[in-house]
C-alpha cells in the first residue's frame, strides 16, 4: 500500500516548558523515529499513517530536557522492518539503544548483527488484540525470550491489563528480564487489581516498568493524574523503575486511524511532563530511574 505522494509533513511542536536538572547520562527510554516515508516506506498493513519524526527532532527535543540517552522502540507501522530504526542507531551513536520487532525463527546470526548495532530488546506488541487470543501470545513471549535469551537482551511488552492478568505467571519465568510499556497497560481509576499485580511482578525482579505516557493511561493526561499509582510503584522497586517520553507522541485509536490519511501527533508538552515525574522523586531517586536504571538495563 503506497504512502500518498502528496502527504502533507506535520510540524513538530517545539514548544516545552524547562527541564527539570539532570544529571549526566539521563535517559529516554521510549521513542520513536518516522520517515521519510520515500526512503523508510511503511509496511502494507500499517494501522496508521504517522508525520516524519527525524533525529534531528529527537536530538532538539532533547537538548532542551537535558537528556544524553535515548532508546528507540519500533513503532508498529514499520512491522518487522527495522530499517528505520538501524538507521537511527547509527545517526545516534553510542548515545542510543534499540528496540526491534522481529518474525518467529529470526536467525541467530542476523540476532547478532542487531546486537553488534546496538540493540538491547524485541519489542512484543500486543496491545487490546492480546485478549482475543491469549494462548497463541503466551507462546509468541515464550518463543521471543528463548530466541533472544543468548544476546542478554530484554522482551519489551507494549500489553493492557487483561493480557497482563493472563502472563502473570510466566513473565518472571521468562530467561530473560520484561519490561512493560506505558504503567504496565494499567489505566487510572479501573481499581487496586492490576497495581497489585505490577507490584508483585516488580517484587520478583525480573519484570521492570516504563513510568511513560501518562496521556495514554489516564483522562488527566499527566503524572499528577496518576501519584497514588505512581507513587507505590517507586516506593517498591524505584530500581526497577524507567521513564520514557513516548515522543512524537501519536494519535488517533483503532476506529479513527486510517492507512493512507495522516494522523497528527499529540501535542504534549515534555519539558513540563517531565518536571512533574520529577516531582516524585528526591535527586537521588531521580539519578537512579534516569541514569542507573537504564544503563544497567540496555548496557552503557
Amino acid at each position: 500500500m503506497p504512502v500518498p505522494e502528496s502527504r502533507a509533513v506535520q510540524v513538530l511542536d517545539t514548544r516545552h516548558s524547562p527541564s527539570p536538572a539532570l544529571a549526566d547520562g539521563a535517559c529516554d527510554t521510549h521513542v520513536h523515529l518516522f520517515g521519510p516515508a520515500d526512503r523508510y516506506p511503511y509496511a502494507p498493513d500499517r494501522g496508521y499513517l504517522p508525520p516524519d519524526a527525524l533525529p534531528a527532532d529527537l536530538r532538539a527535543l532533547h537538548r532542551h530536557l537535558g537528556i544524553t540517552r535515548t532508546v528507540l522502540v519500533q513503532p508498529s507501522p514499520y512491522g518487522t522492518d527495522n530499517t528505520r530504526l538501524l538507521a537511527g542507531l547509527q545517526v545516534l551513536g553510542d548515545a542510543a539503544r534499540g528496540i526491534v520487532v522481529i518474525t518467529p525463527g529470526t536467525a541467530p546470526d542476523e540476532l547478532r548483527a542487531l546486537d553488534r548495532a546496538g540493540v538491547r530488546g524485541v519489542r512484543v506488541n500486543l496491545g487490546a488484540r492480546a485478549a482475543n487470543d491469549l494462548a497463541r501470545a503466551r507462546e509468541r513471549i515464550d518463543a521471543t525470550a528463548r530466541a533472544i535469551a543468548p544476546l542478554d537482551w530484554h522482551l519489551d511488552l507494549h500489553l493492557d491489563a487483561a493480557a497482563l492478568a493472563a502472563f502473570e505467571d510466566l513473565l518472571p519465568r521468562l530467561p530473560v528480564p520484561v519490561v512493560l510499556d506505558h504503567f504496565a497497560g494499567h489505566r487510572a481509576g479501573t481499581g487496586a487489581e492490576t497495581p497489585a499485580r505490577i507490584l508483585r511482578l516488580l517484587a520478583t525482579g525480573r519484570v521492570w516498568v516504563k513510568l511513560s505516557a501518562p496521556y495514554r493511561v489516564t483522562a488527566g493526561g499527566d503524572y499528577d493524574a496518576l501519584a497514588e499509582l505512581l507513587t507505590d510503584l517507586l516506593d517498591a522497586r524505584a530500581d526497577r523503575a524507567l521513564w520514557g517520553s513516548d515522543w512524537p507522541h501519536t494519535g488517533g485509536s483503532p476506529a479513527t486511524r486510517h492507512p493512507d490519511r495522516l494522523q497528527p501527533y499529540l501535542t504534549v508538552d515534555d519539558g513540563l511532563s517531565l518536571s512533574r515525574f520529577a516531582g516524585f522523586l528526591d535527586p537521588d531517586g531521580l539519578r537512579r530511574v534516569l541514569v542507573e536504571n537504564p544503563a544497567e538495563l540496555y548496557g552503557w
